[in-house]
């Protein structure tokens, strides 16, 4: 089991900013997913949470969460820092940093950048860069169409925060999606991976948008 480290300056600011809440982050692109309710009131009560983001609730958010691929059991760490028109996800040692001027993919060391989000630097961990929201709604998804019985409802205290969750039944178990009010993942647990929201903080720091030099 091996643990990757965290982008220092994306950790600081989380740690700076402690557990406040705050309004829900917005990108542009992310404004324009569909959402089309599943019909089932449980699903769809996450399913909002990660996919309905208004451009009048465009508030900054920091977080940071633990991955566990469980194949392999490879264990990675995550900061996640959104403001509007801007984003960064440091997952290990991979940094992805877009704003309205760039969009790079970065290492932490050595500190280099590339042009444009490559996927494959994160591969192995079992998530995208975009699991912090889009990818896990995509994922619930699925699972809304594969579930084996009814969905559960339920709400739970994730790092300090309340998370509205359902739990899912599918062959070979059970999966569970959890989302903070602010629309940001609080818990995924599937049968491929683990992610736990760790830390959470209502503003970011601007140096997480600065590429290194």
């Amino acid at each position: 089991m091996s643990r990757r480290g965290l982008a220092p300056l994306a950790l600081g600011a989380l740690l700076l900013v402690g557990c406040a809440t705050g309004q829900r982050p917005y990108f542009a692109d992310e404004s324009v997913i569909p959402v089309t309710p599943t019909g089932d009131p449980a699903i769809d009560a996450v399913l909002d949470l990660l996919e309905k983001v208004e451009p009048s609730t465009n508030g900054p958010a920091t977080a940071a969460y633990d991955i566990l691929r469980k194949f392999g059991e490879l264990r990675t760490g995550s900061v996640v820092a959104l403001s509007p028109g801007q984003r960064s996800i440091t997952i290990g040692n991979t940094h992805y940093i877009q704003t309205e001027a760039v969009a790079v993919t970065c290492s932490i060391e050595p500190a280099e950048c590339v042009d444009g989000f490559d996927p494959q630097r994160i591969s192995d961990t079992g998530v995208t860069y975009e699991f912090y929201a889009a990818d896990t709604a995509k994922r619930l998804r699925r699972d809304a169409l594969a579930k084996v019985g009814p969905a559960t409802p339920s709400t739970q205290n994730i790092a300090g925060q309340a998370a509205t969750c359902v739990d899912l039944p599918i062959t070979g178990g059970v999966a569970v999606y959890c989302a903070l009010d602010s629309g940001l993942l609080a818990k995924l647990d599937d049968g491929d991976v683990l992610v736990t929201l760790t830390l959470y903080g209502a503003t970011v720091d601007a140096n997480n948008f600065i590429p290194p030099a």
